[in-house]
């Protein structure tokens, strides 16, 4: 699948928290290098099932907090994704001496490997979008039943450490939904969650309005 470069290179600059008129010859250079080999660099692969030809629905979703994925899973999938460890190595390894691209490359996989998801997705499930075990207060353990279903370390090589770290670093799992709308107001751990103190969201969208972001401090004095 080709990646538009303009749309690569924007998601990057966000990861970055960049514009192009920050950048310096110096990250320029890096950024246009990452761009141009990141195909190269990387092995995507991915594997779906339809939940629906699963023998049962994964008892994870039956939890409380999977209650707005209630109703959209009649077409959902179970989906899980990565670049390979060979982009891993390769961003460890310029973290030793050149970390400025390390940083650079590490945003520009990340980009990719998100752009691609997201546009294999768009052709399998119109309107549809990949939650994430570990959004709106859910625990990133469903993780470990997503991965275990798709049979992921064998297919994509892809495992789950104890801690919850997926490896390889540059990896994607969960649950693909259409019709669902990823929404700080709705999250069960709003009034106490770290990404939106900062101005940010765990789905990686911009942060919610102003006034969305007031309520949520506001019950977390309540609180």
């Amino acid at each position: 699948m080709c990646v538009p470069v303009s749309l690569l290179r924007n998601n990057a600059l966000t990861y970055l928290g960049y514009s192009d008129s920050d950048l310096d010859e110096q990250t320029q250079e890096a950024l246009h290098s990452a761009l141009t080999h990141i195909a190269e660099w990387s092995a995507y692969k991915q594997i779906y099932t339809r939940l629906k030809d699963l023998p049962e629905a994964p008892a994870f979703l039956q939890q409380e907090s999977y209650v707005g994925l209630q109703g959209k899973l009649d077409t959902a999938l179970l989906f899980a994704a990565t670049l390979g460890l060979g982009i891993d190595r390769r961003i460890q390894s310029l973290s030793l001496n050149r970390l400025s691209e390390a940083v650079v490359l590490n945003a520009v996989a990340n980009a990719y490997l998100e752009t691609r998801v997201e546009l294999f997705i768009g052709e399998i499930l119109p309107g549809g979008v990949l939650f994430c075990p570990g959004y709106a207060g859910t625990s990133p353990e469903g993780n470990r039943s997503v991965l275990k279903l798709l049979n992921a370390q064998k297919h994509l090589g892809i495992y789950l450490k104890d801690s919850g770290l997926m490896i390889p670093e540059k990896s994607m799992a969960g649950i693909v939904v259409a019709g669902y709308s990823f929404s700080c107001r709705a999250c069960s751990i709003r009034s106490k969650c770290d990404h939106l103190r900062q101005g940010k969201t765990c789905y990686g969208k911009p942060a919610p309005h102003r006034e969305e972001s007031r309520n949520a401090k506001a019950d977390n004095i309540k609180a």
